[in-house]
């Protein structure tokens, strides 16, 4: 499982004999120089292009530039939303982990290990916060 989520669904991308799939949608992805997956083209067309909830396939060459700049600016904005998606469900996973760490904290009798367990709570707030600014 990746990082990177399906623009379209959301799910996570797996990567699977050398390519990046999204399981729900079966839709093949690259992952771009900046972390981002993008959908692959198949055979020089674009997949999924949207006109009033119909599905339209055409070449390239028969798009114009300002279709081509509101399609970058559509994956752009989905590309946050999954960031935003992954932010938010890695605070709620480390906020659970802290739980956690705290239960242990309240039933520890060993200094050794209360010592261990605040400092695996320290850096689990640690994290929490640089998450929290991204």
């Amino acid at each position: 499982m990746l990082a990177q989520h399906c623009i379209d669904c959301k799910m996570p991308l797996f990567k699977y004999e050398g390519k990046v799939i999204c399981p729900a949608c079966k839709r093949e992805f690259r992952i771009d120089g900046k972390g981002y997956a993008v959908p692959i083209e198949k055979d020089g067309r674009v997949e999924t292009v949207k006109d009033e909830n119909k599905e339209i396939t055409e070449t390239k060459k028969d798009r114009k530039a300002s279709e081509v700049k509101h399609d970058v600016v559509e994956t752009s904005a989905k590309s946050v939303e999954c960031l935003e998606y992954s932010k938010v469900k890695s605070i709620s996973i480390l906020r659970s982990k802290l739980f956690e760490v705290i239960s242990r904290i309240e039933s520890c009798e060993s200094v050794e290990s209360l010592h261990s367990l605040i400092n695996l709570a320290l850096k689990i707030i640690e994290l929490i916060e640089k998450i929290e600014r991204i």
